[in-house]
């Protein structure tokens, strides 16, 4: 079956069976989030997946996602899909956090391209009180791709 990405609505989420992994992250503050930009992956009329980008300020957004417990026979498919169009997105800066013990999760974040920025979990981050790691892709904010990982930035080739 084929993956589609729509245009996000809400009711998507409540219609998502999430994987165990992310059903904490499921409540009332969840569904009363700012979307942002986002979309739904469906096969056969079924969200297998939603995410999007909320910007925080220009050149800085910030990435969600929640998967279905049924993704998985779509995973590839899911994943190349939300990989382009990442990519072509005029953006320089997007971030994500992971729960820091979720690894399936820090392994699809890095196949979509973020590195991970915190050399430990950030404290108490996520909504349910759980660690989290920082990632972020980094790009020139044409919709070119990826820079490298200090991005041109590195303040006059002088160490800190």
């Amino acid at each position: 079956m084929t993956i589609t990405l729509v245009e996000f609505r809400a009711e998507h989420v409540r219609q998502l069976r999430a994987q165990p992994a992310q059903v904490r992250e499921l409540n009332a503050d969840t569904l009363a989030t700012p979307y942002g930009q986002a979309w739904t992956a469906m096969v056969a009329d079924v969200p297998m997946a939603c995410a999007g980008i909320v910007e925080v300020w220009t050149g800085r957004s910030y990435c969600w996602a929640l998967l279905s417990a049924d993704v998985g026979p779509h995973l590839l498919a899911l994943t190349r899909a939300i990989r382009s169009r990442l990519a072509a997105l005029p953006l320089r800066r997007v971030e994500m956090a992971v729960d820091a013990g979720f690894a399936p999760g820090c392994r699809w974040a890095e196949m979509l391209g973020f590195v991970r920025e915190t050399p430990r979990p950030m404290r108490s981050y996520l909504p349910n009180g759980r660690d989290a790691w920082l990632y972020a892709r980094v790009s020139d904010g044409d919709g070119n791709g990826e820079l490298d990982c200090n991005g041109g930035n590195d303040r006059d080739g002088q160490d800190l």
